[in-house]
């Protein structure tokens, strides 16, 4: 109890308030990164869909999520860094300032959440696992900013910045295990070209003046978090090549094999949190892609029965724009044979609502 009174107090008079919880919560909890698993928090399925922002307010300690998947996340990209290089990775001269800030926010963030992968140094910090080091003073830098940040964390990151006339768009970015988009096709785009570029479902009617709405009042409240799903015929982290090849001109659910073996579906969940730079006035967005087997997800106690209920809420717009005509007689079968066998071991329905929060 003396040695713990005695950090605090350390703490007290040498951290920035907002470093310190993460510390304590450190020095506590994060003695080493958590085991995967089928968190209800990364399994946002509710029984019935509704096209919303879903934005939810996010402890600041909560802002990067690191697991026992880091070494293989950490490979893939440090591959595609190398194999996809500006295409996948790249900041525009408009965002420079703020991907330097966004590297100086990872370096004051990492360390003190997980001590037992990174160590702060004089002019960055040094990942224990890899031995890489990250200096974030050198002139120049070693490589693009976008792709130094990417090294760090298991998210795939995006900076939007506003434009002289007042809308956002995407001028850095990281975008290496998206699964199914380019960051070559939407790098300099601004918000709404993003999202009906790529016929996201009720955009327009539903979500376009409520998100410009709210970049521009953006963290003024803190971050928030928010997160979606997808199903995927393959089991590649990176690109969904059940679409279509990386490099292709036509991509999309219209060239995957139907109704393949159940062995091959995936439930790809992204997390995505939203956070202002102060400095530059950037928004930062990281995407941490959870990617499981259906087989596997379905073990989940609920799961099954959720997940289906939910895919048969969907209306035609955002069946479309999942797939779900290319797997849905394969999947919701399985589904709706694992939830009979739940019940038949004796779930209790009535406890479901209080097991998920969404």
């Amino acid at each position: 109890m003396v040695l713990l009174l005695s950090v605090q107090e350390y703490l007290l008079r040498h951290l920035p308030d907002y470093l310190l919880v993460l510390a304590l919560l450190s020095s506590v909890v994060f003695l080493t990164l958590r085991r995967r698993g089928t968190r209800r928090s990364d399994v946002p399925i509710r029984r019935s869909y509704n096209i919303t922002m879903g934005l939810r307010k996010m402890p600041f300690e909560d802002w990067i999520e690191l697991d026992d998947q880091f070494p293989t996340y950490h490979s893939i990209k440090a591959s595609r860094i190398l194999s996809r290089g500006a295409q996948a990775s790249t900041t525009n001269p408009t965002a420079y300032g703020a991907a330097m800030e966004l590297l100086e926010h990872l370096v004051d963030y990492l360390p003190a959440r997980y001590p037992s992968l990174y160590t702060r140094t004089g002019t960055g910090m040094r990942n224990t696992y890899t031995g890489e080091t990250f200096d974030i003073t050198a002139t120049p830098l070693g490589e693009d900013p976008m792709q130094m940040a990417a090294r760090m964390v298991q998210d795939d990151l995006a900076i939007m910045m506003e434009g002289k006339d007042g809308q956002y768009y995407l001028q850095a970015g990281s975008i290496l295990l998206a699964g199914f988009w380019r960051l070559g096709d939407k790098l300099g785009m601004p918000l709404d070209e993003i999202h009906t570029s790529g016929d996201v479902p009720g955009y327009r009617e539903k979500l376009s003046k409520g998100m410009n709405n709210f970049f521009g009042r953006v963290m003024s409240g803190g971050p928030v978090v928010r997160n979606n799903y997808f199903m995927q015929a393959d089991d590649c982290l990176a690109w969904s090549h059940s679409i279509g090849p990386e490099d292709g001109e036509q991509i999309g659910w219209h060239t995957s094999e139907a109704n393949k073996g159940i062995e091959h579906y995936h439930f790809r969940s992204e997390r995505q949190t939203l956070r202002r730079l102060p400095r530059s006035g950037g928004v930062v967005f990281t995407i941490r892609t959870y990617f499981l087997p259906i087989t596997e997800m379905a073990k989940e106690p609920y799961v099954p029965g959720r997940l289906a209920s939910a895919i048969r809420s969907w209306g035609d717009d955002v069946a479309k724009y999942k797939g779900r005509d290319r797997w849905q007689d394969v999947l919701l079968a399985y589904l709706d044979k694992e939830h009979e066998r739940q019940m038949a071991e004796g779930l209790e329905p009535e406890k479901e609502e209080y097991v998920y929060p969404y």
